[in-house]
């Protein structure tokens, strides 16, 4: 909204989404778009639970807070309290521009809004919303008559001008024709008041809402206006003009030119509608004869389910969760006890189960874990299909187009086709969910919570604006080519194909190289085309968790070699099978764990199966034949382990040498460090690796001994925590020593308000997801390493996460 630049923005912040939006319209009757209003309403998916969230207030804070500052309204003791936290979580030079008024939300909005229009200063607007009550508790006898607004002094000698008016709005002086008279005032060189003389009140400035009303003017009162300075007697011919219209006819409602939902993933779309098609088959209640053949039928579908939502998932971190849930015992042990406790079929005991951990998610205030909501959803759909029939979510045949789901999940957005999806309107949803993640990975542009802007009914054609959360149902001929404006001047920001070539310059000279995380061929071949210097993470797991059988060697190295094709002649680092635990290979029976993310995984579990981990080997040593391949082991604790897997190494190759099958050697071989021990002991393992590549996910996991995903351990989960921090610096201190490179490539990387810091402590090669290069490109520039090492060091220098929320808001403007 180009009119509201310059302007002070407002944020209403209510228990109820609907009290809110109403409001914005209100405010917006008196001052159309002059004003940059933002609605944080509502708590749980779209804001339709009554409640507030700290995040969404801290992004309309953002969103509207420009160089004049912004006014933040709330309605009752909670919303202050989440306001309150939000400017805790925002940039300190943004919290500064920001007030936070107990004025209240209805009648302060619009004071605010229409003061706010006429160009009034920060404090100004909030002392305005403030005083909103005083006209009609004077109105009503319950308040005492305040003094008349101060007017301020003029020069005795500046030009005057008088007129005595009767007011012929039927509605006497409100709040439109007020409005009207505030915006038209602010355009003339003149100091201007206003006194109702029939009622001795006044004079009072007409610039002020609430000034103007405590005159309490009705229609025949007679007015006295006067302005002075250089244009009064302009002022005074064209006010009063306005003052003695009559009220003009009602305008028929129109729809307002965009609705805000919640921003999700930037991006304009436009295009026709198509409703996500869902075909999830009824759960019967009915119960069996043999529990324990219908609970095996249970395990079978679980299995199932996760081949299923393997196949969507593969190479993401997301994957990690929906495996996890899917052998989560509060699931599958309550589901097989109710199957044997009630001889429920398997279906109605899983969906039971579902249920009662989706309610608890629902439950949290934390807005990121409610959002975990779909994820339960996911799972349980997943093993209902697999159960009873049906398939995954499609959408109708048809041209590219605009989607709307109902609370979109992870599977479902991993399986949407960039091709065929302009943008995504998810009625429910919001910005912290793992389908969120995942259209931000993908680049398509998406909006949340918009049940109350989409109704089921919907439209033809839809357009929004996935940064602004702007969304429009069949927008008219001018709003088309406004849409159309954005998504040129969006292409024409974008890098083109070729423009990288992997390395980032700081405005100091050094360099900082893009890697890309890649799990498939496709994966690979975007990678190269964004332009990433090379593969820093193949994760090979997705030859292993998306089938039943365990994949032969020769079928090993025919899909890997398709990968290397994609970087011929670049380097290529290789993960041996990072399985175990929580990323379940039902072919290989392994035993259940009571707490699997410290149990036989990574390099434990290929140790344990060296027939497995030497045939991967042979088959990265045979597809690497031409290519620069290294190899990368994960979930190192120790220095045996290196030095276990260099043996397997050695007698990979031993045994293509006897029979004589071409392959790549030597090749250097390197460490995930994702345990502290590995961090702490990185000088030593320095000796047995020829590189490190920093893990952040199970890093800060087991420094934090925060479970990733626990409901209540969120806030540690921060790779940004200084204790994580200091670990990173004296892994780079390590390299560096024994010149060994160190790169990361956990998500942190591709964080454009973590890359920052870890470049500042000394990383210069930075491996994510290709999707996340011009992010973390913007983030940096213009940046020296002074500048970036100076923000890592007051980063290391705080000591709880909160702090580190805050270092990562001030390494989002590094210069």
């Amino acid at each position: 909204m180009s009119g509201a630049a310059g302007r002070v923005g407002l944020v209403l912040v209510s228990h109820s989404r609907q009290l809110a939006e109403a409001t914005e319209a209100l405010a917006r009757q008196m001052t159309g778009e002059a004003v940059a209003i933002a609605c944080a309403a509502g708590a749980g998916d779209g804001g339709a639970e009554l409640g507030t969230d700290a995040t969404a207030i801290a992004a309309a804070i953002e969103r509207v807070c420009g160089p004049a500052g912004a006014v933040v309204l709330m309605d009752i003791g909670g919303a202050i309290l989440s306001a309150e936290t939000a400017l805790e979580l925002i940039d300190p030079a943004i919290a500064a521009r920001t007030r936070l008024t107990g004025g209240p939300i209805v009648e302060g909005a619009i004071a605010a809004a229409v003061r706010a229009a006429a160009g009034g200063k920060l404090d100004q607007v909030a002392a305005e919303a403030r005083q909103a009550l005083v006209p009609k508790a004077e109105q009503l006898g319950e308040a005492e008559r305040p003094a008349s607004a101060a007017v301020a002094a003029t020069d005795a000698g500046a030009p005057a001008a008088t007129v005595e008016l009767a007011i012929a709005d039927p509605g006497g002086l409100h709040a439109r024709p007020a409005a009207r008279l505030i915006t038209r005032a602010v355009t003339f060189d003149a100091a201007i008041t206003l006194e109702n003389v029939t009622a001795a009140r006044g004079p009072v400035p007409a610039s002020s809402l609430i000034a103007l009303a405590s005159l309490g003017a009705r229609r025949g009162d007679v007015l006295r206006l006067r302005a002075t300075g250089r244009q009064a007697a302009e002022a005074v011919e064209a006010l009063a003009a306005l003052l003695q219209r009559d009220a003009p006819p009602a305008a028929p409602t129109a729809p307002l030119a965009s609705c805000h939902a919640i921003p999700v993933a930037p991006g304009v779309a436009l295009g026709p509608m198509v409703r996500l098609v869902r075909s999830t088959p009824e759960v019967p209640e009915t119960t069996v004869d043999d529990p324990a053949a219908e609970s095996e039928r249970l395990r079978r579908a679980l299995d199932l389910a996760a081949q299923d939502l393997g196949s969507a998932l593969r190479g993401t971190d997301i994957l990690d969760a929906h495996q996890a849930l899917l052998c989560d015992p509060a699931l599958v042990d309550e589901a097989i006890s109710r199957i044997e406790r009630e001889r429920c079929n398997a279906a109605w005991a899983f969906r039971q189960a579902i249920d009662a951990a989706a309610a608890i998610y629902r439950q949290l205030d934390d807005p990121y874990l409610r959002a975990r909501e779909a994820d339960v959803h996911d799972v349980g759909d997943a093993v209902v299909r697999a159960l009873l029939g049906g398939a995954a979510a499609v959408l109708p045949d048809g041209p590219p187009a605009v989607v709307v789901a109902e609370d979109l999940t992870p599977s479902e957005a991993a399986r949407l086709d960039a091709g065929r999806v302009l943008g995504v309107i998810d009625r429910r949803g919001g910005p912290t969910s793992h389908a969120a993640i995942l259209l931000r990975s993908a680049g398509i542009p998406a909006v949340a919570g918009a049940a109350a802007l989409v109704p089921d009914a919907g439209g033809a054609r839809a357009g929004l604006d996935g940064a602004t959360g702007e969304v429009w149902l069949d927008p008219d001929p001018e709003t088309t080519i406004e849409l159309q404006r954005r998504q040129a001047a969006l292409r024409a920001s974008r890098r083109p194909p070729g423009a990288r070539d992997g390395r980032l310059r700081l405005a100091c000279g050094r360099e900082v190289e893009l890697w890309a995380n890649v799990a498939g061929p496709a994966d690979a071949r975007a990678a190269r085309e964004a332009g990433a210097l090379g593969i820093g993470l193949l994760r090979t797991e997705m030859l292993f968790l998306d089938r039943v059988d365990e994949p032969g060697e020769d079928e090993q190295a025919e899909l890997l070699a398709e990968i290397f094709a994609a970087f011929a002649g670049a380097p290529i680092v290789v993960r041996t099978l990072d399985a175990g635990g929580d990323k379940a290979l039902p072919y290989l029976e392994l035993d259940a764990e009571t707490n699997p993310s410290l149990g036989v995984r990574g390099v434990r579990l290929s140790l344990a199966r060296p027939a497995l981990l030497e045939a991967q080997l042979r088959a990265i040593l045979v597809a690497g034949r031409g290519h620069d391949i290294r190899v990368l082991v994960p979930m190192v604790s120790i220095a045996a382990e290196v030095s276990a897997v260099r043996a397997a190494l050695e007698r990979a190759h031993e045994a293509l040498a006897a029979t004589g099958a071409a392959h790549r050697w030597p090749v250097a071989t390197g460490i995930m460090v994702e345990v502290p021990s590995a961090a702490l002991m990185a000088e030593r393992l320095a000796r047995q690796a020829d590189f490190f590549s920093i893990g952040t996910n199970d890093l800060t996991q087991h420094t934090l001994a925060a479970e990733r995903g626990h409901p209540r351990l969120h806030a540690l989960a921060d790779p940004a925590h200084p204790a994580v921090l200091r670990l990173v610096r004296g892994v780079v201190e390590a390299g560096h020593a024994a010149k060994r490179p160190v790169s990361v490539c956990g998500e942190a990387a591709g964080d454009p308000g973590v890359a920052p810091l870890l470049v500042g402590l000394g990383i210069t090669r930075l491996s994510m997801g290709a999707s996340a290069f011009d992010a973390v490109e913007d983030a940096l520039a213009g940046a020296s390493f002074a500048d970036l090492a100076a923000i890592a060091e007051a980063a290391l220098a705080v000591d709880d996460a909160a702090a580190a929320r805050a270092a990562r808001a001030a390494a989002r403007r590094p210069g």
